[in-house]
């Protein structure tokens, strides 16, 4: 080792966090509660690999979801590394769509494919339900988006939905010939990208241990949101060397929605028996007040993982709740507490509303006094 550089990456992380980023090989499960320096584990361990285990940067690939995170993760290693190579780290559809790149020719489409946004792919879908004279009230074309879009992060084609039922029967028809219309196109849609990426790997083992080779080392962040697909990916890619880190907090998982599938997390010690686990209980964001609060909480959420959080942070303000009658009582006790705030000589820069829905914050507004700021 050399331990100047040792000592840089394990400096100021505990003793879970250094057991994380000291892992060697074999698949590893991050528990990391909120706050609990997940990003930071993520960053620290993959300098770790490049300087102490020798790893080449390139037989890296790490993953998350948004391109502000995957940036983020970036600069960081960036500065743990300065002037060094800089392993692939990308959303799931960004390393998907450069593996296509190169290899989409194997599935018959060129490798000058054109990408598809949410607006044009409906706009496809309209064009197919007027030409198999669907009745658009009855069947519009955002039942059909929505459909198409949960069999792709399900990794279901067309001849996957059940035959008999007349409403999967029209879906699996306007599938069929939305994929169709796609290939003449020369175009994906984003769930394409991942989906076709698991079809290129399954269909073509040659191609496939060609990219285990290369990404010889994967972490992925956010694990708790990954859907069915996702996860196909994941485990293709990480085969018999199974040298995959994942890191995610089933507590936090709100993207069912879009998919996502907790069984993931949940069942990963299934799925690879020889996982070591590590849980990140520390917390250094929040007061001990509200992470008390906020644990007696989740604790009553079934068919989770067992965490307790702590913190060596101070009590601070204590947790101020009221049961009411309705949203517009919610919403006028929400502003007498900020007008409270205010008049004690509080700054309204320093205060936030957060609501589960954009149409929630409407009461809010309503019942806001008149000449007052807007609230951020």
């Amino acid at each position: 080792m050399h331990d100047g550089i040792s000592m840089n990456l394990l400096h100021n992380l505990n003793p879970p966090q250094k057991d994380a980023v000291l892992h060697g090989e074999g698949p590893l499960l991050i528990l990391a509660g909120a706050g609990s320096g997940k990003t930071r584990v993520i960053v620290h361990r993959i300098a770790y690999l490049i300087t102490e285990r020798g790893v080449p940067p390139w037989q890296i690939l790490a993953v998350t979801f948004t391109n502000k995170a995957a940036a983020e993760m970036r600069g960081r290693v960036e500065k743990l590394l300065p002037g060094g190579e800089t392993p692939l780290i990308s959303t799931f559809h960004s390393a998907c769509a450069r593996i296509l790149r190169r290899e989409i020719h194997h599935l018959g489409y060129d490798s000058s494919f054109a990408i598809y946004d949410d607006k044009d792919g409906e706009k496809l879908i309209k064009e197919i339900v007027a030409e198999l004279h669907l009745d658009e009230k009855r069947f519009p074309a955002k039942l059909f988006t929505a459909a198409i879009d949960d069999c792709k992060n399900a990794g279901r084609t067309p001849d996957d939905l059940p035959m008999g039922d007349y409403m999967a029967d029209k879906i699996g028809q306007v599938y069929a010939a939305y994929q169709k219309r796609l290939q003449q196109c020369n175009a994906l849609d984003f769930g394409d990208l991942v989906l076709l990426t698991v079809r290129l790997f399954e269909q073509f083992p040659e191609v496939l241990a060609r990219y285990q080779d290369r990404y010889r080392w994967i972490q992925v962040d956010e694990y708790q949101d990954t859907n069915p697909i996702q996860y196909r990916l994941v485990k293709l890619l990480a085969g018999n060397r199974q040298n995959l880190c994942v890191v995610g907090d089933d507590d936090q998982s709100i993207y069912r929605w879009r998919g996502a599938d907790i069984r993931n997390i949940l069942d990963f010690e299934d799925d690879f028996p020889r996982v070591k686990v590590v849980k990140l209980e520390q917390n250094y964001r929040s007061t001990s007040t509200i992470l008390s609060a906020a644990g007696a909480v989740v604790a009553k959420n079934r068919g989770r993982k067992a965490k307790t959080l702590w913190t060596e942070n101070p009590p601070g303000e204590p947790v101020v709740y009221r049961r009411l009658m309705d949203e517009r009582e919610e919403a006028r006790f929400v502003c007498r507490q900020i007008e409270q705030y205010v008049r004690k000589g509080g700054d309204l820069a320093g205060v936030a509303v957060f609501y589960r829905a954009n149409a929630q914050s409407r009461v809010v507004e309503d019942a806001w006094w008149p000449t007052a700021s807007p609230i951020t």
